[in-house]
């Protein structure tokens, strides 16, 4: 401060990279994911979009693609197409699982066709961004079963 009592040059560049700081430290926070439930928040959005189709609960009695997602072990062995690259604990980005939500794909020469599937004549709606979002940091979370 001067001799007036007014914030000299320098203390105002003190102050504002406090306070920067203090901003990008709480947009850090923020992005953070919180903890998500298997249970509470994965297992609702396989039952309604996946699970009709990847467990054996059809009456086909038959998991689309060999991928079941009603059973921890065997979604994690993935399914007849990707194979153990369906869910990869701690990397959604690798998980064809995630790619899926958003579009189709092609693994090892293999054409897999975006999910959830959509009916013939109708074009393909994603999950609600939240929803794939919740997906992913479940999957970056360790992909925990909460059994």
């Amino acid at each position: 401060m001067d001799r007036k009592g007014r914030c000299t040059g320098a203390v105002r560049n003190a102050v504002a990279a406090l306070v920067a700081g203090a901003g990008i430290a709480g947009i850090a926070q923020a992005s953070r994911a919180a903890d998500v439930d298997f249970n509470k928040d994965i297992k609702p959005i396989f039952k309604q979009s996946c699970i009709k189709c990847h467990s054996l609960d059809n009456p086909k009695h038959k998991a689309a693609a060999g991928l079941r997602l009603d059973d921890r072990a065997d979604a994690l062995k993935g399914g007849e197409n990707a194979h153990d690259k369906d869910i990869i604990p701690g990397n959604s980005k690798e998980s064809v699982l995630v790619q899926l939500l958003s579009k189709s794909v092609t693994v090892d020469g293999e054409d897999i066709e975006a999910m959830p599937k959509h009916k013939k004549g109708e074009e393909f709606k994603p999950l609600p961004e939240a929803k794939i979002q919740m997906i992913k940091d479940w999957i970056d979370q360790g992909a925990k079963w909460g059994e």
